[in-house]
């Protein structure tokens, strides 16, 4: 089980270069191995919260992974008499994986980490291993000799958008569909989540996972590609958005015909059943056009409002 201290200096960090928050910080999503060394007192996670706690993006991180505290965090006893937390907490792990934005923040610590065997990463060092497992871009598929075509690249975006169906509905992650104040988040936050979720998917397969391209009329949320001629578009809306039926009967039509491409998820996030009838009648319409031979997006649908726990649902 692969174990990594996280220096403070990396979520400062990613709170300026924020792609550094998908690249880095939610790979250490619950379902995931890899786990954050804490101390047994929470030190290191009381230093955490003060650097996060005016930034919206990396308090939803840090929140996502609080929910699954378990999981998510490794206790280590401390046992080195350093008066440096950090190295302290990385030097008594069993894997003594340490990383931080750069490797230059402990250029005087360096007789200390080879002496305790510390292998310090840097951002970039990290993203690599973090989301391919050493230390080089691997030469083959990950999808074992399955290469990504034409024809299959639509199922592996349908596998992205179950799995991110699933972190939202069974695994908790709907909590960062809202504020604090119980209001939903706007598309943007939606988006960002969506990024994470596929990232990996997209990096394991060679595909390019390009969020907002604008080929001359208006961005599309995401296209995923592999080369020119394989591609699909993504585009979420919130259910409530004025624009539902527009957004899927023209907006991602012209998205579809700016990238050169017939293949398209139209993604909707519903908290409620207000507008069932509404998606119904939009799915029913689009099923008929395509049994006359039409080429539609595939809509696709997502529940995200809020969950009992489980322990109140069995009451």
């Amino acid at each position: 089980m692969p174990e990594y201290t996280i220096c403070p200096k990396l979520i400062e960090y990613s709170g300026i270069n924020k792609k550094s928050i998908v690249d880095l910080l939610f790979v250490f999503i619950p379902e995931n191995s890899k786990k954050i060394c804490v101390d047994n007192d929470e030190t290191i996670i009381d230093i955490y919260k003060k650097i996060i706690e005016k930034d919206k993006d990396l308090s939803d991180w840090f929140r996502f992974l609080s929910m699954n505290k378990d999981s998510s965090f490794l206790k280590i006893p401390l046992k080195n008499k350093t008066t440096d937390l950090v190295l302290n907490l990385c030097s008594s792990s069993y894997s003594k994986n340490l990383i931080s934005d750069s490797i230059g923040n402990y250029a005087d610590k360096f007789d200390f980490l080879r002496q305790e065997n510390i292998k310090l990463l840097d951002a970039d060092e990290a993203k690599i291993i973090l989301n391919y497992g050493n230390s080089t871009f691997p030469s083959v598929d990950l999808r074992k000799f399955n290469p990504v075509t034409q024809d299959n690249i639509l199922d592996l975006v349908i596998e992205i958008c179950e799995n991110f169906k699933t972190l939202i509905e069974l695994n908790g992650l709907y909590k960062l569909l809202y504020e604090k104040d119980d209001k939903r988040v706007d598309e943007k936050k939606a988006q960002l989540l969506f990024y994470a979720v596929a990232f990996t998917y997209c990096s394991a397969n060679n595909l390019k996972l390009s969020p907002e391209v604008n080929s001359g009329n208006g961005p599309v949320d995401f296209n995923i590609s592999q080369g020119l001629s394989i591609n699909v578009n993504v585009e979420i809306k919130f259910a409530d958005n004025p624009k539902l039926e527009k957004g899927f009967w023209y907006q991602l039509r012209t998205y579809n015909q700016a990238e050169r491409t017939d293949k398209s998820i139209y993604l909707i996030l519903k908290d409620n059943n207000h507008y069932d009838k509404k998606i119904m009648q939009l799915k029913n319409i689009c099923e008929i056009k395509k049994s006359q031979g039409q080429i539609l997006p595939h809509i696709y649908e997502i529940d995200y409002r809020k969950r009992a726990s489980a322990s109140n649902q069995s009451e």
